[in-house]
């Protein structure tokens, strides 16, 4: 009996210590042809990763498209989420899609540098994307608009606000969306951290 107990022991060590391995969510650089996969042409690539979780292999690609005509300026920010598909194309799983068109002074819109974090913080197998990114035309000193994006396998949860202005400590604006406040805690604890990081400007 004893014999039998220390087995199963061992046995549920093992299941535990694979599971563990299992949620470490590697994340690399795309290499350019991997890229190739995907229509990127005539925008900036600000972003692309692959990483494995539950879906197999994944790619996350952020682009950037600027026009400008006649002091005016269009910017369309776009982040997809891929899961590969051996012997046919990537799935699309998720598409964010955000634009600022006919600014004529500064076009805001842009991926926050440094902001991505994928990983499984939840233990599900899944990894949550998470990123940040700014919204706005303007001339001045002013917020710019903020907003906060995680995806998870498909699924899509928001904050939305504004950034502070350390010089004049504008007020916090600070939305979070349904999808958002039905996320685990640890999901919303480490995304709330990241906006706090990123939130001040100037």
């Amino acid at each position: 009996m004893k014999h039998i107990l220390n087995k199963v022991r061992f046995l549920a060590f093992v299941c535990l210590s694979f599971q563990g391995l299992a949620q470490k969510i590697v994340v690399k650089n795309m290499k350019p042809e991997e890229l190739k996969k995907f229509n990127t042409a005539g925008t900036v690539v600000l972003k692309s990763v692959q990483f494995n979780d539950k879906n197999g292999l994944n790619y996350v690609i952020g682009t950037l498209e600027e026009n400008a005509k006649d002091d005016y300026s269009a910017r369309i920010l776009i982040v997809e989420h891929f899961k590969d598909v051996p012997g046919k194309e990537p799935k699309l799983l998720r598409l964010i899609n955000d634009f600022e068109k006919d600014c004529p002074v500064d076009n805001m819109l842009d991926l926050v540098a440094d902001s991505f974090l994928i990983d499984d913080l939840d233990k599900n197998g899944y990894a949550e994307i998470i990123f940040l990114y700014k919204t706005g035309c303007k001339g001045d000193v002013s917020p710019s608009g903020l907003k906060l994006i995680v995806l998870e396998n498909g699924n899509k949860a928001a904050i939305r606000g504004k950034t502070i202005i350390k010089q004049f400590n504008t007020p916090r604006e600070k939305v979070a969306d349904t999808a958002f406040m039905k996320l685990p805690k640890v999901i919303q604890d480490k995304a709330n951290a990241l906006w706090s990081k990123f939130e001040y400007e100037y």
